[in-house]
Order: C-alpha cells, then sequence, then structure tokens
C-alpha cells in the first residue's frame, strides 16, 4: 500500500519539476535568442522554429483543438459536460445560475480584464498580444468559481481587447482560448486548494503545460483560418505569436498560479464561494 501511495505522489513531484523545467528553458532559450540575434529573436527561439517548422502539423492539432474546445464551451455554458457516464448535466449552464453565479462571473471579468489591459502597452505584436501577467488568474477562476469563473475570463479578454486597442478578428479566438484556460484546470484538477502535491501536480499538468499549448493552438488556428481578415502573415502568427502565447502562460502560471492559489483557496471556501460547496448546498 505504501509503494502505491508513493507512486502517484513521485508522478507529481515529476509533473512538478516538468513544469518549472519547461518555464526556465523558455526563459533561457528567448534570453539566448536575444542575445544570438537581438534584432529578430524569433529566427533563433526554438519555440518558434517548432511552431512554424511544423505549421501543418500545428494547423492539423489546432484544427482538432478548436472543434473541441468550441463544442466544451457550448456544452458547458449550456449546462451539459461530458463524464464517463458520458453527457450529464454540470449544474453550472447559463439557465441555472443564480445572483452569486452572475457576481462572479463579473467579478472575473472585471480583475482579470483590468489587470490584463494594465499591462497592454507593453506590447509584442500590434494589435494583437502583449505582455500578460494576469494570465496566472485565469486558472484561478476556473477552479475556485467553475464555469462562471471560466466564462469571466473569457469575457475579462474581450475587455482587455476594447480597452487596450486589441479587439478584431482575432478577439473571437481569444475569447474561447482564454476560457479554456480556465476550464482545463477547472475540469481535470481534482484538488483545488494547492495544498497537496496531487493537487500542485496536477496543476501543473493541466493548469500549466496543457493549458498553454491549447491556447495557442486554438487562437493561432483561427488567425491562420482568418489569415484573409486578419492579414497577418503564416511566420508571424506560429513564429512569434504561438510562442508567446505558450511562453507567457507556461512562465506565469507555473510561477504566479500555484503561489496565488495557495493564498486565496482558503479565503474563497470561506466565504462560502467555491463552486463545489456551491452546488452541494443547492
Amino acid at each position: 500500500m505504501a509503494e502505491k501511495a508513493r507512486a502517484p505522489k513521485a508522478l507529481m513531484i515529476v509533473a512538478v519539476v516538468a513544469g518549472i523545467a519547461v518555464a526556465a528553458a523558455v526563459v533561457y532559450d528567448f534570453w539566448r535568442a536575444l542575445t544570438v540575434n537581438p534584432e529578430n529573436p524569433w529566427a533563433e527561439f526554438t519555440l518558434s522554429r517548432v511552431f512554424f517548422g511544423y505549421r501543418d502539423l500545428m494547423f492539423a492539432v489546432g484544427a482538432i483543438v478548436w472543434a473541441l474546445g468550441t463544442a466544451v464551451f457550448v456544452l458547458e455554458l449550456a449546462g451539459r459536460t461530458v463524464s464517463r457516464r458520458g453527457l450529464v448535466r454540470n449544474r453550472m449552464g447559463i439557465a441555472e445560475w443564480s445572483v452569486i453565479d452572475v457576481a462572479l462571473a463579473a467579478l472575473s471579468a472585471a480583475v482579470y480584464g483590468g489587470l490584463l489591459a494594465a499591462t497592454a502597452p507593453i506590447v509584442f505584436v500590434p494589435g494583437f498580444t502583449w505582455l500578460r501577467p494576469a494570465n496566472s488568474l485565469a486558472p484561478l477562476f476556473g477552479m475556485f468559481f467553475g464555469i462562471p469563473g471560466c466564462l469571466g475570463v473569457a469575457i475579462g479578454n474581450l475587455i482587455a481587447d476594447i480597452v487596450g486597442g486589441f479587439f478584431g478578428i482575432g478577439s473571437v479566438g481569444g475569447f474561447i482560448g482564454n476560457f479554456l484556460i480556465a476550464y482545463l484546470p477547472y475540469k481535470f484538477v481534482r484538488d483545488h486548494s494547492f495544498s497537496s502535491a496531487s493537487s500542485i501536480g496536477e496543476f501543473y499538468v493541466w493548469g500549466v503545460l496543457a493549458q498553454a499549448f491549447v491556447s495557442a493552438t486554438y487562437i493561432c488556428w483561427w488567425l491562420d483560418v482568418a489569415e484573409t481578415l486578419v492579414g497577418l502573415p503564416l511566420f508571424v502568427v506560429w513564429g512569434i505569436i504561438a510562442p508567446i502565447i505558450f511562453s507567457n502562460n507556461i512562465v506565469v502560471n507555473a510561477v504566479l498560479s500555484p503561489v496565488l492559489g495557495r493564498i486565496l483557496f482558503p479565503l474563497i471556501k470561506g466565504r462560502g464561494l467555491y463552486w463545489k460547496d456551491r452546488i452541494k448546498t443547492a
């Protein structure tokens, strides 16, 4: 029994180490690329070479991610979720929201959108993306508030696009892409407290590694498909924007989210706002 208990714990430790290692590697590699080619670091950045070099594969994967992600978005807001028993009620569809659910969605949107807009002047690709440390809050809103938090994150990103001058056809992909950043850890991390090895380990799998890849491919697939409307060259989409989304979400979520989550979870739960407690009460 002791050996069986140690095995999952070891796997969780591996997940944490892997997440931190990937974040550190991304930072180091971009610093190296910037040193080698300060005028165009994207030509040297390994993630740019991977995303753009395998653009056809990324496009195919992105199409699958986009189809599944969009279907999940519609189903969850309609009050249905996929489980081992098939399609079941999630008890958090918009039609079943209480006043508290609406308030939590609005709170998530206001805080997330406001903090994103605060760093909007630090632009990477004009009209499309910027420095976003506030992304570290996105998975927490989903894990703590459930579907209202996930939708709040999506709305908050749209608010930041409008306020920061980034609103456009690409905002469609960003809306659901940010929903998925919050949704993946909400759905697949079983313990949202950040107080155990399994909780932190699962977060690094779903809230750091998986969400970074899913959000990058979802948003950039949309930008690729809408190329004639957006007007961005494919290298900018897959060689710059995709690595920026992936890098930002990996680094800030690996470093900031677990710390913020450990501090905020007891406060959220103590005030009766944690989504699992609210569903039980209802």
